[in-house]
């Protein structure tokens, strides 16, 4: 089956769109795809430069995260239409969504760690609330959540930071992973709560939001970014 692709620019931040029609197998890092030209990013691969044969003192997993955002975006976004369809207002939201989110995970290993876990859970439980308004069950939230740690474990393995002089510690593995699983746990917890309110209001719970409910998501999606870029 062959979707649309919606590319990310990595150095703006943000999805464009694309005319192109890509298989998600396409996603390959650098150094392994073939001369054929992806029209998916991948794994960045900045490697040291000239002479150096040391990685900086100050070079850790965060910063090597940084780098790979758009990889993990459009990753996450590519698995997800591929397995539901969405109205294209839900496509758009959606994207707002992952670009938050996949922005938060270098915080997690860097200085802002201190901040960023009440954001991402909050962020995390508005994704599952979105969710159950797409009509999704728990287990596909979960499932749609748990795309983002395959994507990350795909990207230490095709281009692993150590290659490229970033520093990858136990210590900053076990807290990546811990990070993610309290996404999936937050995103089945605003699941859950999604469906009780839609329940206990009589709304029923439909495969498509209505525009209240779109317009509910959106607001509190903008004050979560709002309160996540006066961090960065």
């Amino acid at each position: 089956m062959v979707h649309d692709a919606a590319l990310y620019d990595v150095h703006a931040g943000d999805f464009v769109a694309s005319t192109g029609s890509v298989m998600r197998d396409s996603i390959r890092p650098a150094s392994s795809r073939s001369s054929a030209r992806s029209a998916h990013p991948s794994p960045r691969a900045t490697h040291p430069s000239p002479g150096t044969s040391h990685p900086a003192p100050d070079k850790h997993l965060g910063h090597w995260l940084e780098s790979q955002r758009g990889f993990l975006a459009i990753y996450w976004f590519d698995e997800i239409s591929h397995r539901v369809s969405m109205e294209p207002e839900i496509e758009r939201i959606l994207k707002r969504f992952l670009n938050l989110l996949t922005h938060m995970i270098p915080g997690a290993l860097d200085h802002r760690r201190s901040v960023v876990d009440s954001v991402w859970k909050r962020a995390a439980e508005l994704y599952g609330t979105l969710g159950a308004q797409r009509g999704l069950a728990a287990g596909d939230i979960v499932e749609e959540f748990q795309i983002v740690r395959e994507a990350v474990v795909r990207i230490l393995f095709q281009a692993p930071p150590a290659r490229y002089g970033t520093a990858l510690s136990l210590s900053d593995a076990l807290r990546l992973n811990r990070f993610l699983d309290s996404g999936v746990t937050h995103a089945s917890i605003g699941h859950t709560d999604g469906l009780f309110f839609a329940l206990f209001q009589g709304s029923g719970v439909s495969t498509v939001p209505t525009a209240k409910l779109v317009a509910e998501v959106e607001e509190q999606l903008e004050s979560l970014e709002g309160e996540w870029g006066a961090e960065t």
